[in-house]
């Protein structure tokens, strides 16, 4: 439908032409002037055509996906479901079944169609009574915007303002205006809503029977509902179908198939059951400020993207009682367009707090802020990957924070203390970047809950000491994939690429996804997508007492955070990010990367360096061994390594004071001999046979009692009187061991079934 011409603009100007030849005209000219007043008749009645009300009827708010899929429609404000379509998506039947039944000579007249006057005038006069109105399409248009009672003078006026409104649209505009505006009953107007009412799909796709029975509605709404009156309905569908065939619309063979299409039993929801990713999208979109001129909000949502979150969180829920729920959402990278938003996977399943959208909803986030403040240090030289931190008790309170496990590590690199999540490193990375620094670049980043001085959080901000939405981690998430540069997510599918705002480094910011895609940390799915080159970054958050579950997972193309927890916040002992969270955003991951799929370049200003493989810092003359890692530039440290020095003749390692303290509680002057896997050998391979199914883990080294875990999950502990067995399940595992002192020794193993296909890639592939 076309914007409004003003009042009647177009229509003065055509009276204008018309008239014009007769403005100079002679008293004995009376034809001309009897002409003349004829047209000033003609005129005003043009003027007086609502095309404010024409072109513009009260619609339905529709919230569309990026291709214009409707995810949701509201009531218009006459509260009706009223969905405006263009011609171009009413399919082929409808507009042909319409002019056929309705209005067969609707492209030959000029809106009163004279043949059909005369013929309803003679049918009138023999009945005696009002048999026929000799209504045209355009006719009706009009009074479809101003109803009147069914006069003569009425009449003679919606004919006169329908010609005079065939002067200002074109046929194809009069009849979309026609088959967007006519009732269907109820409170269903137009074509679209009829067939998402009546066949629960777009009008473009209505069959020819389809067809045929919308235009039957149209001579009785209610005498025709084929729901409660099927034996009338189904005559006069039959009967407009010969019609069509008759009138050269459609072929015999056409009719005689489409008469054996069923009617429909009952009418069905329009309103969407993704209530809540329509809504946030026409929330955050401003859907008011963006609709086309048929009233529609057409979104950044990819009903595709979708489905496959959808798909996946309900199968991370399988396990799960019914108070717990999840959320999910991904981002665009390049545009920072929202693709797929699920509010509540539970949504329009009845569960308890169904209708609570978690997405939107503030909740702790563990350790998913862990890589901000790691990327900050990175930033600032105070630290790099491979840079050494003691993970060991803080000296001021050794009951102060622990770790995940509770166990300490003694010195590890800032890499696997980021990847590994381990809170001790993360509280110094904290310390060491700067309180106020890292909670200003929190805020920058979206996090809007963050409200008071550093000083009111502490330490605690490194831990998930505050409150984040899914919504505000996608978006930071996304700033790191964007190389440090923030920009607010994106709603609306037409508007340009937000301005990005530099908010870290993109060394630092490749620095940190680096160290997060080293993270096939104990996850099946991600280490059987090695052999296809799919590289994810990711890392999972737990809150503390087991309330949330995260993971936020990068590709170059990606961004996806998922979320679980209940939404009354009752704490629950599976809700822990790897096992609950993790493997349903890896899997969409997955799904999402194309093999071999490029990773993030890195910029300039990183580059390899050799290192001591102990300290992390530049190799000395008395470091034994050599390792390369990524460093930035002229920001990360170039002192050489101090750990290795030479003493007596030897090349002995001075531990640093806490380091020296931490081994010396354990009855060490210095670092204990090293604890090391003996079985199962790193890399190795084994095959499942009936008879071997268990596989013995054995270590050397190390101090006091050994502690093995499989995939994250505790075995048992070897104090030297048994071995542990571990049953074997196909797949690619991790295998690790740690001792009192808190080392820790790592192998992995691949298992194969011969019996049966890997477990993890034929199902992410059933997704399709």
């Amino acid at each position: 439908m076309k914007q409004n011409r003003g009042n009647g603009g177009r229509a003065r100007k055509i009276l204008g032409a018309l008239a014009r030849p007769f403005k100079n005209a002679g008293a004995e000219k009376k034809p001309a002037l009897l002409l003349f007043i004829f047209l000033c008749i003609y005129g005003a009645a043009a003027l007086a055509l609502p095309m404010e009300r024409i072109l513009h009827r009260p619609s339905s708010l529709v919230v569309t996906d990026m291709r214009g899929a409707p995810l949701r429609g509201t009531l218009s404000a006459e509260g009706e479901w009223l969905l405006p379509v263009p011609m171009s998506e009413m399919g082929r039947w409808m507009p042909a079944a319409a002019v056929a039944i309705e209005d067969r000579r609707f492209y030959a007249h000029r809106g009163m169609d004279w043949l059909s006057v005369a013929r309803a005038a003679w049918q009138n006069m023999t009945e005696g009574r009002i048999v026929s109105g000799a209504s045209t399409i355009t006719s009706q248009v009009v009074r479809l915007a101003v109803p009147r009672e069914r006069t003569l003078p009425n009449k003679l006026l919606e004919f006169t303002q329908a010609a005079a409104l065939e002067f200002i649209l074109t046929k194809d505009e009069i009849l979309e205006i026609y088959l967007n505006s006519v009732p269907f009953g109820g409170n269903t107007r137009g074509v679209e809503a009829a067939a998402r009412t009546w066949f629960g799909k777009p009008a473009k796709n209505l069959s020819l029977a389809e067809a045929a029975l919308l235009t039957a509605l149209l001579r009785g709404p209610s005498y025709y509902r084929p729901d409660r009156h099927p034996e009338r309905a189904l005559e006069l569908r039959d009967r407009l179908i010969d019609t069509l065939a008759e009138r050269g619309v459609a072929t015999a063979e056409e009719a005689r198939r489409a008469k054996l299409e069923p009617l429909p039993k009952s009418r069905l929801p329009i309103a969407a059951e993704r209530i809540q990713a329509a809504d946030a999208a026409a929330k955050h979109g401003s859907a008011r400020e963006h609709l086309d001129k048929y009233g529609r909000f057409r979104s950044t949502l990819d009903a595709d993207k979708q489905n496959l979150l959808l798909a996946e969180l309900r199968a991370a829920l399988a396990n799960m009682d019914e108070g717990v729920t999840a959320a999910a959402v991904l981002v665009e990278n390049k545009t920072a367009k929202v693709r797929g938003y699920v509010g509540n996977a539970r949504e329009g399943t009845g569960a308890q707090a169904a209708w609570v959208d978690c997405a939107a909803s503030p909740r702790s986030p563990g350790s998913a802020l862990k890589p901000f403040i790691y990327a900050l240090a990175f930033e600032r030289g105070v630290s790099a990957p491979a840079a050494m931190i003691a993970d060991v008790p803080d000296a001021d309170d050794a009951a102060g924070v622990r770790n995940f496990d509770r166990l300490y590590r003694g010195p590890v690199s800032a890499r696997t203390a980021l990847a590994d999540s381990l809170n001790v490193p993360a509280v110094k990375m904290f310390r060491a970047a700067g309180a106020e620094s890292v909670l200003g670049l929190l805020r920058r980043l979206g996090f809007s809950r963050l409200t008071h001085e550093a000083a009111w959080y502490g330490d605690s901000i490194a831990l998930g000491g505050c409150e984040v939405t899914p919504l505000e981690l996608a978006r930071a998430y996304r700033a790191l994939a964007a190389g440090g540069r923030d920009a607010p997510l994106v709603w609306y599918e037409n508007a340009p690429v937000p301005d990005e705002t530099p908010l870290l480094s993109e060394a630092a910011a490749a620095l940190t996804l680096d160290v997060l895609k080293d993270a096939r940390r104990n996850l099946p799915a991600y280490a059987a997508a090695e052999n296809d080159g799919k590289i994810i970054a990711f890392k999972t958050g737990t809150s503390y007492g087991l309330r949330d579950a995260w993971c936020a997972a990068v590709t170059p193309e990606w961004t996806l955070v998922v979320w679980l927890g209940d939404p009354s916040g009752r704490p629950r002992a599976n809700l822990a990010g790897l096992t609950a969270a993790a493997p349903a955003a890896v899997r969409v991951m997955l799904r999402l990367t194309q093999k071999n799929a490029p990773w993030f370049a890195l910029p300039a200003a990183v580059e390899k360096a050799e290192l001591c493989p102990l300290s992390g810092a530049p190799r000395g003359q008395w470091c034994p061994q050599k390792t390369t890692d990524l460093v930035i530039k002229n920001v990360t440290s170039t002192e050489p390594c101090r750990l290795h020095a030479l003493r007596n003749g030897e090349i002995k390692i001075i531990w640093p004071e806490e380091l020296a303290r931490f081994f010396a509680s354990r009855g060490k002057s210095e670092s204990p001999a090293r604890l090391t896997i003996t079985s199962p050998r790193g890399g190795a391979s084994y095959t499942l046979t009936e008879n071997t199914n268990r596989l013995v883990l054995e270590a050397a080294g190390g101090e006091g009692a050994v502690y093995w875990f499989v995939d994250g999950e505790y075995i048992g502990s070897d104090d030297g009187a048994q071995s542990v067995t571990w049953p074997m399940t196909p797949g690619a595992h991790l295998i690790t061991a740690a001792d009192d002192r808190g080392s820790t020794a790592k192998a992995k193993i691949t298992v194969k079934d011969p019996r049966a296909a890997a477990p993890e890639l034929p199902a992410l592939e059933a997704l399709n």
